[in-house]
């Protein structure tokens, strides 16, 4: 089955929610450049209402590696998205790395083959290497198709319930990560899109070929 990531959470209630629909994976924010920022405290409190084997993902931007370290320890973060180029100084880091990748103009750009190959996932987003931060806006899926790679993929990028099966069934990717795709506004989940958009990927699951 296709996993689902749920990112940008600020509220207890989405973090309750996303972990009763099935989450793999959840998102919170730390980075300057999001509307979706956390603090350090709020960090805590949220994800003390994680759910047993539901993972927990930092996302970071331009933030030190003090920054990231104190983020890990506060929240109990599993993993860590480092939503940037990556660099060599990113996998001395005490958690495992999702790794960004950019498509959509072009051939897609990834990191090279000697940092990738130690990150746990490969994240496609929109956009070009050097602009910092998620876009939430779809792609041309099809630099993406039949291709394989390193690591599992996390296919983000606009996806919504209306879009994300056809995202499925072109890219066939590991998991998908929504933020605003399913929100009311920034940070704050939709209930009614939150569980439209599981049931989209289960009935994706489902098709021929999946």
């Amino acid at each position: 089955m296709t996993q689902v990531k749920i990112c940008g959470l600020t509220r207890r209630e989405d973090v309750e929610l996303a972990c009763s629909l099935g989450a793999a994976y959840l998102g919170f924010n730390f980075a300057a450049v999001s509307t979706r920022r956390i603090s350090i405290e709020a960090s805590r409190e949220l994800c003390r209402e994680v759910s047993p084997g539901v993972v927990k993902v930092g996302v970071f931007v331009a933030e030190s590696p003090a920054e990231i370290r104190e983020a890990i320890e506060a929240a109990g973060l599993d993993l860590v998205q480092i939503h940037r180029p990556l660099q060599e100084r990113d996998l001395e880091l005490p958690r495992p790395v999702i790794a960004l990748g950019r498509a959509g103009n072009g051939s897609p750009v990834i990191p090279a083959d000697s940092l990738l190959a130690r990150c746990r996932l490969l994240l496609f987003d929109a956009g070009s290497p050097e602009r910092p931060g998620g876009t939430g806006s779809p792609f041309d899926w099809s630099a993406l198709e039949g291709r394989r790679w390193p690591v599992p993929v996390l296919l983000a990028g606009g996806l919504t319930p209306e879009n994300v099966g056809e995202a499925i069934g072109r890219v066939r990717p590991a998991a998908v990560d929504v933020a605003s795709g399913v929100e009311s506004s920034a940070g704050i989940k939709d209930e009614s899109r939150l569980r439209r958009f599981f049931e989209a990927v289960r009935r994706a699951d489902r098709e021929p070929g999946r």
